[in-house]
């Protein structure tokens, strides 16, 4: 089976910059706006963005009562569009197996522990095995399209996880809303934080598919993925 189509849907400064925290006011709920149009079957992101949909309580782990099989398991669900997290050791916590309102997959390697696993299962909450101890995207793709369907992945984020997508060589296109701020901050997340430094990995080749002016001076473009 082909994997999903993916795209990096990814909003930054006029210098790559990734956090608002410095930022005066932009209208950045236009990322959701656009992000919409692609009509994906699912949205990626990483463990630390995803905390901030997850449960806020501490959901402390107790004993799983007997080990459980590091296989893949899909949860009960109507939904036909998901939420995606990569979460190599198993950190987020859930009240439920939705995002509102899709339905929540775990991405994960094989250190988690029973006691996690039962967790997400008491839940309902999907998940996937993609590594031993580190995540092979293009494993989590072939499985996202074989056990659920998915045809289509809009990565939302953060800058490792579009490094991660970008290294791999994952990343179909690249939807890039650059708001009109200069962060100017030195060592904080940009866009794509593949690795340190230059490597013998060949930066990316990028062919225009389009730009538009959105309002408050934002500019969208996309661009083809051509190596």
């Amino acid at each position: 089976m082909k994997r999903p189509y993916v795209v990096a849907h990814v909003l930054s400064s006029i210098d790559g910059r990734v956090q608002v925290h410095n930022w005066p006011p932009v209208k950045t709920s236009v990322f959701e706006s656009t992000a919409e149009t692609f009509k994906s079957d699912a949205w990626v992101v990483g463990r630390t963005t995803m905390q901030e949909f997850s449960s806020k309580k501490p959901h402390r782990l107790g004993a799983p009562g007997a080990s459980i099989p590091k296989e893949d398991s899909v949860g009960a669900h109507s939904q036909k569009t998901y939420a995606v997290v990569i979460d190599p050791s198993g950190k987020c916590r859930w009240d439920s197996n939705s995002v509102s309102p899709e339905h929540v997959i775990e991405v994960l390697t094989e250190k988690v522990s029973s006691a996690y696993l039962k967790h997400l299962r008491d839940r309902q909450v999907s998940y996937v095995f993609a590594g031993k101890t580190s995540i092979d995207l293009k494993v989590a793709l072939a499985k996202l399209g074989e056990l659920f369907g998915i045809r289509k992945v809009r990565v939302d984020g953060g800058g490792i996880v579009w490094g991660s997508f970008l290294k791999a060589s994952l990343i179909d296109e690249i939807s890039h809303l650059v708001v009109p701020v200069a962060d100017g901050s030195v060592g904080t997340p940009t866009v794509f934080d593949a690795e340190q430094g230059h490597t013998k990995r060949k930066a990316k080749a990028l062919r225009l598919k389009s730009i538009k002016r959105l309002p408050g001076g934002i500019l969208w473009m996309r661009y083809l993925v051509t190596n």
